[in-house]
């Protein structure tokens, strides 16, 4: 239909529901559904932007991205859309949250330091800092199985490229390693041995 929807669909850790967004009630809205497409229910129900769903670990509860503060933050609800809970308080646009697979952390993209960097906070929300630290655009990161790096999208050399390195900051890479195209959506194999990705 005339539904916005976000793809990919965010599968939920028991395999029985999907997450995403439509716009099928007048505005972006975090829905839940069965995973054979029925019983879609709107979670957010909320007149301001809501998109960027992410399951945790366990799938009891949700974190997203908001634009009902004025700008872009991120929020964690329960799995019912229960009990939403602002995680980020930031004048800049904080947003494509994801959850590590140890659910003790969140990665996230804010332009709080003028640019879209990566930025890591523990899953309450507290002890928020900066992952990446470059003049490009560093977007869209990807946990590994393990928790212990991470991979993401950066236009640090003159293209998109694929980057990664451990979460405390060391081992920097660039994976995908080409000076003539453009690589994007960047994801892990279940037992962290490869990784997708698409390039023109």
């Amino acid at each position: 239909g005339d539904a916005l929807v976000d793809l990919p669909l965010r599968d939920a850790p028991d395999g029985r529901h999907v997450a995403f967004v439509s716009d099928r009630d007048g505005n972006r809205e975090i829905y839940v559904m069965k995973a054979d497409g029925n019983e879609p229910i709107n979670l957010t129900r909320h007149d301001a932007e809501d998109w960027t769903p992410t399951w945790s670990p366990d799938g009891r509860r949700l974190t997203f991205a908001s634009f009902r503060d004025g700008n872009w933050e991120i929020y964690v609800m329960n799995a019912d859309g229960s009990d939403p809970v602002r995680l980020t308080h930031h004048d800049a646009a904080d947003y494509a949250p994801t959850w590590s697979p140890d659910g003790r952390t969140i990665a996230f993209v804010s332009n709080r330091d003028g640019n879209l960097e990566i930025y890591i906070m523990n899953a309450d929300g507290g002890n928020q800092s900066r992952f990446t630290a470059d003049d490009a655009t560093d977007q869209a990161p990807a946990w590994s199985p393990d928790s212990q790096v991470l991979i993401w999208e950066s236009y640090r050399e003159d293209n998109m490229e694929i980057m990664a390195a451990r979460v405390d900051g060391t081992e920097l890479r660039n994976l995908s390693r080409d000076a003539y195209a453009d690589d994007h959506g960047a994801t892990w194999s279940p037992w962290g041995t490869h990784i997708a990705f698409f390039s023109n």
